[in-house]
This record gives structure tokens, sequence and C-alpha cells, in this order.
């Protein structure tokens, strides 16, 4: 990097490290919970998981062309 952006990156982590301390003198803001989304999700839930039969190595290779160490060889599509 060169000083210029140096100096950026500085301004950028002083204006950062402003906002974070005026967040922690909000009064008894330890009471409340951190949150991902603002609103309440009503469909934001995750299903149980569930032990159920899986396919071993073989079965799930048997149509596959190529194997190699346990994995599907695919051609190279990217040079």
């Amino acid at each position: 990097m060169e000083e210029k952006e140096y100096e950026t990156l500085q301004q950028e982590f002083e204006v950062l490290l402003k906002q974070v301390e005026l967040i922690d003198n909000i009064k008894d803001i330890k009471k409340y919970e951190p949150m991902n989304y603002p609103f309440p999700l009503e469909s934001a839930y995750l299903r149980e998981d569930e032990v159920t039969m899986s396919l071993g190595s073989e079965e799930a290779f048997r149509n596959s062309k190529d194997v190699e160490a346990n994995s599907v060889k695919v051609p190279k599509v990217v040079e």
C-alpha cells in the first residue's frame, strides 16, 4: 500500500472507533441481546437434525465415470 492509502485507512478506522465508542456509551446496552435482523421473523427457524440412512461411498460413486481419492473427477473447465 502507498502512504496515502495508509492515511485513508487510518481515518476510516478512527471513524469506526468513534462509532463503537458511541454504542458503548448507550445506557444499559448490556441488557440487550445482539440481533442479526431488525424485525422478528416468523419463518426463521432451524429444523431439527434427524439422522437418516446415507449412501456409502461405493453406492454414491456407482454412476460416476471417474473417481479419484474418494471424489468424482471432472474435466478441467478453467484455463
